[in-house]
């Protein structure tokens, strides 16, 4: 009994596509010369992200950036991705790479894989490592949901949302 469980749960997973295996973090980003504003928002789920996020915007999806084994259950490696966003005399460097609490994505906290952003202006990093949802899984804090910088300033401000029920 306990075998069939095990190559029925194998299966089931093996058959799951790269953001299926709980939700699907991700941040979209924003150089809005307009108002001269680059703006960062995240979701822990954009399978279900509401409302519609608008289509000028970049979507960054953080499972795409794991390099999974080949029966697609443990994290090998991890990649980023770093974007530029250029506005009046500034020069944004941002840099999007998954958090990964548990890299066995069949144990608890292993398929609670979020999303991690540094942000340097003019070669200055302004804001470090900063998790959209806690690396505890266990953690209900405020989840981060977005971000915005002005040309011209060095102090990012960030909106949170309370952790979904």
């Amino acid at each position: 009994m306990k075998r069939c469980l095990l190559i029925t749960i194998v299966a089931v997973v093996w058959a799951l596509p790269r953001s299926g295996w709980a939700q699907n973090p991700a941040a979209a980003y924003e150089c809005d010369r307009k108002s001269s504003t680059l703006v960062i928002r995240t979701t822990d789920d954009l399978d279900e992200a509401a409302p519609p996020w608008p289509k000028k915007l970049r979507i960054v999806e953080f499972s795409s950036l794991l390099d999974l084994n080949q029966e697609q259950t443990m994290v090998e490696g991890t990649r980023s991705e770093s974007i530029v966003c250029r506005l009046r005399g500034d020069r944004f460097e941002i840099t999007f790479e998954p958090g990964v609490p548990n890299p066995n994505l069949l144990v608890r906290c292993g398929a609670a894989v979020t999303g991690i952003v540094t942000v340097k202006r003019n070669g200055t990093t302004i804001l470090d490592e900063q998790e959209f949802e806690d690396m505890n899984c266990h953690e209900r804090k405020p989840m981060l949901e977005t971000i915005r910088i002005r040309a011209g300033s060095s102090k990012p401000r960030l909106t949170y949302a309370p952790y979904p029920d």
